[in-house]
């Protein structure tokens, strides 16, 4: 069996975004998963390895690519939002040493495209939804759940005008928030928000969940207010468990997901959630981002990175 390295330089093994590919490349690979940054366990997962896969356009990648990585040894680099939009990485990159990038949507495909060589072939390949942890739960159409870090990039100020707004036009509803406090302006604002529009009985801060199948289950809505997503796992992660998805329109989110799921007001948004159908997009969403899906292309790249190929890029 080949030898893949998967070097996460963000995250560790269990919350890595590669996390629920690796059973299935374990069966095709000898899989080693490393969270470094630029050092010497780095270079030496690098010269065991026969395929490197760089998770996050980071340090560890312009480090790599510059310094470690010999010409023709495979080399695949997926990209998220933040690399593109908030550092200068994919900038400082030697792209002659990469064979493969990936990203999840289309919008960061566009976004990468003047900063890489045209010798280097992008693919987007977007996340895979486990459907054998997000199954179909009790969706309660009153009950809302939003997910992710509470900082100003997800925008949950905006959740908090939605939940007051139709708070006051039908008190049934309430907000549930899983995700930790990242911001302390944004956790201080929040908090005087919460008080002032007298929402603590509407809007619930859960914290970190561990076990978010379980959390989804009883959720008929997946209010999103991100600014910006590369994808959007917990939308498509609610969409499985049954919540209807209730989508700001973020640059890209039409390639992404249900038109008539996204909003641009807040009055938008409460016509959305009125009009809710839980349950009416957990086949699509299955269809669309199954897990299975996105392992056979991730297979398949792999598969075709043999070292002749990439011998040929011009230093």
């Amino acid at each position: 069996m080949k030898r893949l390295l998967l070097a996460d330089r963000v995250k560790g093994r269990a919350d890595s975004f590669l996390a629920p590919l690796i059973p299935a490349l374990e069966q095709h690979y000898e899989t080693r998963f490393i969270a470094a940054g630029p050092g010497a366990e780095l270079a030496e997962a690098i010269a065991w390895a026969d395929i490197v896969w760089l998770e996050w356009c980071w340090d560890h990648a312009v480090w790599a690519t510059r310094d470690i990585l010999p010409p023709g040894k495979p080399c695949l680099v997926r990209l998220h939002s933040i690399e593109a939009l908030q550092t200068n990485y994919p900038e400082r990159m030697n792209w002659s040493r990469v064979s493969q990038v990936i990203t999840v949507g289309d919008d960061i495909r566009d976004i990468l495209l003047p900063m890489i060589p045209d010798a280097v072939p992008i693919q987007v390949v977007p996340n895979g939804i486990d459907t054998t942890r997000f199954r179909p739960g009790t969706p309660n159409p009153y009950r809302i759940g939003w997910v992710g870090h509470l900082e100003p990039k997800k925008n949950p100020m905006l959740m908090m005008q939605i939940a007051h707004r139709l708070h006051q036009q039908d008190p049934r509803f309430s907000f549930h928030v899983a995700g930790a406090f990242t911001d302390l302006r944004t956790a201080r604002y929040l908090r005087q928000m919460q008080a002032m529009l007298g929402m603590a009985g509407t809007v619930w801060f859960d914290g970190h969940v561990a076990d978010m199948p379980a959390w989804y289950a009883d959720k008929g809505i997946l209010l999103s207010t991100s600014m910006y997503e590369s994808f959007g796992m917990n939308i498509g992660e609610a969409m499985a468990t049954g919540a209807f998805p209730v989508v700001h329109a973020f640059p890209g989110a039409d390639r992404l997901w249900p038109t008539e799921c996204l909003f641009a007001s807040v009055d938008e948004a409460i016509a959305l959630i009125q009009a809710a159908r839980p349950g009416l997009y957990c086949d699509w969403v299955s269809q669309r981002y199954g897990l299975d899906r996105q392992v056979r292309t991730v297979l398949d790249l792999l598969r075709q990175m043999q070292p002749s190929r990439i011998s040929a890029h011009p230093d």
